[in-house]
């Protein structure tokens, strides 16, 4: 006699016994259906990868239902002694641990990778909803002076190909805050120039609006009617190109910066830096923090923050050098000197 097969439910699955390898697996294929980029993709499949890996090399059972908070807790025990480039085929020796920043990530990777599971149903509640980041410093946010700036900028000439497309790109960078993947994957038809805006794709596959003023304007007109090759394939037409028309690689990008920080002495001189340089400023000079938060792509105002800080001092540092009372140095304001005993009489 044939028993029919009982048609079982989720929640009677023996979804403990699922291996860590597998939902990695399953973990990844969710991340690229939602539209995340591959290298946030890559980023959360390295940090899984290397945890089954600690897992494996401890003896622990990487079935779901071992994976237990107190495990995380040694796996970022495990993470804060371990050397910089332990494992890495191309690592230099070094003496010096994992940056506390580098040891966050890890942990940010492992606690959205157990909120998935908890979403998902594959586990009752959020292993490691209690799982704390360890602390990491907070390093001030470094900017370009007006005199950097300068002095970056005198390094390029605009009446050559190479040169007009290399200080378009850091006039725009420095006026709007884009980052390096949304330089580079501008478009032509999402480059409003005339209308003074840009329409880039950030981060999660998310189109913004992204403002430019009339310098960044000129310089790419520039750019763009006289020296502007002709894509090498229709389908590259990108803002920016290398002189035969091919798309500009993030390493050619990265060149231009490394070349441009040699020529005007400016050694710190990299992509990211133009970024904060430009939020800094924004709020400096009166921009809206949540103005701020849309240009720049951020999801919530946590880095924006920081940015507040660093235009603060700013403004405090050039009140200093432009205080109105502090420069009138003709002015002897009465109110400074001290008034003359009386007689002894005191009003009433």
């Amino acid at each position: 006699m044939v028993t029919k097969a009982r048609d079982r439910r989720w929640e009677e699955l023996e979804k403990g016994r699922t291996s860590l390898e597998r939902l990695i697996k399953h973990f990844e294929a969710y991340n690229r259906s939602e539209g995340k980029s591959p290298r946030t993709v890559d980023y959360y499949t390295k940090v899984l990868t290397y945890y089954r890996q600690y897992l494996e090399a401890q003896r622990y059972s990487t079935n779901l239902e071992a994976l237990t908070k107190e495990i995380a807790r040694d796996f970022v025990l495990h993470l804060q002694t371990r050397r910089k480039w332990e494992g890495h085929k191309n690592g230099a020796s070094t003496n010096a641990n994992l940056s506390p920043v580098s040891v966050q990530t890890y942990v940010r990777g492992i606690r959205a990778f157990f909120s998935w599971l908890h979403r998902e149903g594959y586990t009752k509640d959020n292993v490691l909803a209690s799982l704390k980041l360890p602390k990491a410093p907070r390093k001030l946010i470094d900017v370009l002076s007006d005199e950097e700036v300068a002095r970056i900028l005198a390094c390029m000439d605009t009446n050559t190909a190479s040169g007009c497309r290399d200080m378009a790109m850091i006039v725009v960078y420095l006026d709007s805050g884009l980052r390096l993947s949304e330089l580079l994957g501008l478009k032509l038809a999402d480059a409003h120039i005339d209308q003074c805006y840009l329409k880039v794709m950030g981060k999660g596959s998310k189109e913004r609006i992204v403002p430019i003023g009339s310098m960044a304007q000129r310089i790419l007109q520039r750019y763009i009617y006289h020296f502007r090759p002709e894509p090498l394939y229709n389908d590259h037409d990108y803002v920016f190109l290398t002189l035969d028309g091919k798309p500009l690689s993030s390493n050619a990008l990265k060149l231009v910066f490394t070349r441009l920080a040699r020529k005007s002495g400016v050694k710190r001189f990299h992509a990211h830096l133009c970024r904060h340089t430009f939020a800094s400023r924004y709020l400096a000079n009166g921009g809206n923090i949540f103005f701020l938060q849309q240009i720049l792509g951020h999801t919530s105002l946590e880095m924006v923050r920081r940015y507040v800080t660093v235009a603060s001092e700013q403004v405090a540092a050039q009140h200093v050098k432009f205080s109105p009372m502090d420069r009138m140095h003709a002015v002897r304001l009465k109110a400074f000197k001290k008034p003359k005993r009386g007689n002894g009489n005191r009003g009433g």
